[in-house]
């Protein structure tokens, strides 16, 4: 009586082993195994590799999903290349955006050429370094590929002499900035009610 073949093993569908010069030319492989001291390196088909890449992208990637789109040029946005300049273009920020007696910190974005590209709000209450963290500061920046950021926040009394906070916090992110080469250029506070304005940079 004649012995019935061996049921082979439950594998992935795939073509003849191949040799060393077409796994050279395979860019993802799998592996398989027949024997606990037999390798054998299998070459799938596209639509299995692809189902297997996908699958595997799906377990690590972001969902999130960013698109860039050129809407117009930015040769008529303001230069923020001097103290004077961040001041006054920081002074009609917050005329045009009153904080209502709320201490906000925002940084605006610059290109390679110091014209502003965007003014992001990243806190709303009281400075802090712990609130003001370098990853939220700098993730606009990020995002529109930024040279360099100008900092600024309001004080609700009105008084735009900066505390022992405000020099930390302009610090921490020059620092952090130096090793992301983004530049901070300044740090700008506004007093609200009364208009003034106060670079950092330039009250060392």
């Amino acid at each position: 009586m004649k012995k019935a073949p061996p049921t082979p093993s439950t594998i992935p569908v795939c073509s003849e082993p191949v040799g060393p010069s077409a796994l050279r030319k395979s860019g993802q492989m799998s592996l398989q195994f027949e024997a606990p001291q037999e390798q054998r390196v299998l070459e799938c088909s596209p639509k299995d590799k692809s189902a297997s890449a996908n699958a595997k992208r799906a377990k690590y990637a972001s969902v999130k999903k960013v698109s860039l789109v050129f809407e117009r040029s930015l040769q008529d946005r303001p230069c923020l290349t001097s103290s004077p300049a961040a001041m006054a273009f920081f002074k009609d920020y917050w005329a045009d955006n009153p904080a209502n007696d709320q201490e906000r910190f925002v940084v605006a974005c610059l290109d390679t050429k110091h014209r502003v590209q965007c003014v992001v709000v990243i806190t709303i209450g009281t400075l802090d370094a712990s609130l003001v963290h370098p990853r939220e500061v700098f993730k606009p920046a990020f995002i529109e590929g930024s040279s360099a950021v100008v900092l600024s926040h309001n004080h609700p009394s009105g008084n735009t002499a900066p505390s022992h906070e405000d020099h930390a916090v302009t610090n921490r992110l020059t620092e952090a900035g130096k090793l992301l080469g983004i530049a901070v250029l300044d740090h700008i506070i506004h007093g609200d009610g009364t208009g003034d304005v106060l670079s950092i940079r330039e009250c060392r």
